[in-house]
């Protein structure tokens, strides 16, 4: 009896820990979105009414992208998609090492320093940036049903179509790294898109084979809301063929969700 009754009390501590783990986590997610909405908000407002961030803020687009990261992290209650994403950071950080070092895949590029710090030339945040764009567009591809293959090809065009958008920006107005070779879309090589392609298919085509990947409301507004960032950043500076680009991508999301609450 006294067997029993220790394990139905410990049962209530595990749940007790579990809920207060769950109040702590909505806690720190709360605050991230708050210091997100307030980066985000300014940032936007700066582009469009004032003009260039001066060269003394530029830590604000490294804290911007840390964040953004953060709140998918934080919010990935699963443990398996939660390791999913570490690796998918860990990955992405070392294509974007071998990118700098050997211009494979995505051509010759260097990174200028405005994203701090840095391991081996390339800046941590970018790790953050795939997580955050991958864990996004996983959610794109929950509502679109699609087979395995057909979804992996679909988020990778789809990651791509992403790049268009914030690529322009940041190797030019931004300044976060700079082309060798320039090329014929805002002066970046199609060897870069290329390269987007194959690497985002490579990671897609692993996590298309674990079903189901949960719906994250957390995960598809922070992805939604950087396209949106850099959509309205590329129109202040009119650049009309990628902030045309981000506004597609934007309306398909809002129809897709549109349709599944439909559903």
């Amino acid at each position: 009896m006294r067997d029993l009754n220790h394990t139905h009390d410990g049962e209530h501590g595990e749940r007790r820990d579990a809920t207060r783990a769950g109040v702590w986590r909505r806690v720190v997610l709360v605050a991230l979105t708050v210091v997100y909405a307030v980066l985000w908000a300014g940032g936007v407002g700066h582009y469009l009414f004032v003009g260039a961030v001066a060269a003394e803020q530029s830590w604000l687009a490294s804290a911007f992208l840390t964040v953004a990261g953060a709140i998918v992290l934080c919010a990935t209650a699963s443990r398996v998609e939660f390791m999913c994403l570490c690796a998918v950071a860990a990955f992405g950080l070392l294509v974007e090492l071998c990118g700098v070092s050997y211009g494979v895949p995505f051509g010759r590029y260097a990174y200028t320093g405005v994203l701090r710090p840095t391991l081996f030339g390339v800046p941590v945040v970018m790790a953050f940036a795939w997580a955050t764009l991958v864990a996004y567009v996983q959610q794109v591809m929950l509502r679109l049903h699609l087979p395995t293959w057909a979804g992996a090809l679909v988020a990778a065009a789809w990651m791509t179509a992403i790049d268009l958008v914030i690529d322009p920006l940041a190797a030019n107005q931004l300044g976060y790294w700079r082309w060798v070779e320039r090329g014929n879309y805002y002066g970046i090589p199609l060897s870069n898109f290329a390269g987007w392609f194959v690497t985002s298919l490579s990671i897609f085509a692993l996590l298309q084979r674990r079903r189901p990947w949960r719906a994250n409301l957390w995960h598809r507004l922070t992805g939604a809301s950087i396209i949106l960032f850099f959509t309205l950043i590329a129109l202040s500076f009119r650049l009309w063929a990628a902030a045309l680009v981000g506004f597609v991508l934007c309306a398909f999301d809002v129809l897709l969700h549109a349709r599944r609450r439909r559903t």
